[in-house]
């Protein structure tokens, strides 16, 4: 707890004395004061509507210095990071070599990450033949996890696979970022054959804004998709299509690093290591948010003082 005008303080032993001094009453001859000592005598709780009252004015004065108790603690996020997720949701990331799928894997590894990463903005940029920002630079990671757990093979209508142009919007998230670390976590299954931008051109382009790239490759040796005949599923099986030299290349040239995940415990491992990795250095871990008492404080002393003008005025009676 704290006490914002702790001064305020000192006016609760001036205000007691005041109230503990004697004064001075006028005097009235009695020729028998028997009756009198007698009512006195059943009222002896006279006094506590005084006392409340007193109780009231020192509330009232507690109120006035501001106490205050930690709400909770917040993130500092002036140093955060900022992270641009680019996931690929090519027809390939269909395949069944991974269970359910490639994508669907890689949509709860990314979660999984995403929640981790409450200090940070992310922005979520989806592609195939093409590529957009489905979520821009946010601190809602709630927000992205929510549209991460939403994205389909669907959510992008061109086929093919566009990493060049994925790179270039990613760093258009990224490039006004004001913050002191800027990736990109790159997540394919497939080779740059779609888009008008090359890979390395536009991989050349984040390095001079400095933005690291980790590329994540997924997917066996094998790529196996299920095909519809006739109301029957059936699976065909595709050899290779992962362009693991470009990935490495596009990583090197930005300071970033490649990783080839080959089943569902390897490709959680590698976000796990990217996670340790690119940790969030802050001058100061948080802050804290205080909780005012002093409304709290004067409710109660309204409530004192209240009672303890009814009890004085009205319930007992004072004989001097």
């Amino acid at each position: 707890m704290r006490i914002a005008n702790w001064y305020l303080l000192f006016l609760i032993p001036i205000v007691i004395y005041l109230f503990m001094r004697k004064k001075k009453h006028s005097s009235l001859k009695f020729s028998n004061i028997k009756l009198l000592r007698s009512k006195r005598n059943k009222n002896k709780l006279y006094k506590i509507g005084k006392y409340l009252v007193l109780a009231s004015v020192i509330t009232m004065i507690l109120a006035l210095s501001r106490p205050q108790i930690p709400k909770s603690s917040l993130p500092f996020i002036e140093n955060g990071i900022d992270i641009a997720m680019l996931l690929d949701v090519s027809g390939s990331m269909e395949s069944v070599d991974f269970q359910p799928n490639r994508l669907e894997v890689a949509k709860n590894t990314i979660d999984d990450f995403i929640e981790k990463r409450i200090d940070d903005r992310i922005a979520l940029i989806v592609f195939g033949g093409n590529a957009y920002t489905r979520i821009p630079l946010t601190l809602d990671n709630e927000l992205v996890r929510e549209s991460v757990n939403s994205v389909e093979i669907a959510s992008v209508k061109e086929k093919g696979t566009a990493i060049g142009m994925a790179i270039s919007v990613g760093m258009n998230r990224l490039k006004k970022s004001e913050s002191n670390s800027k990736i990109m976590i790159l997540v394919t299954d497939g080779d740059n054959n779609a888009g008008a931008i090359d890979p390395i051109t536009a991989s050349e382009l984040a390095k001079e804004l400095d933005i690291k790239i980790y590329t994540v490759g997924v997917g066996t040796d094998k790529t196996i998709l299920p095909v519809d005949f006739f109301g029957v599923t059936k699976y065909q099986q595709y050899e290779g299509g992962l362009n693991e030299e470009l990935l490495t290349e596009v990583a090197e040239l930005t300071g970033g690093a490649y990783y080839r995940a080959k089943d569902n415990k390897a490709l959680s491992e590698i976000f796990s290591e990217i996670d340790k990795l690119e940790k969030t250095n802050f001058e100061h871990d948080n802050f804290k948010e205080y909780y005012e008492l002093g409304y709290e404080l004067i409710k109660l002393a309204l409530i004192l003082l209240a009672i303890g003008l009814f009890f004085d005025c009205y319930y007992y009676i004072q004989i001097p």
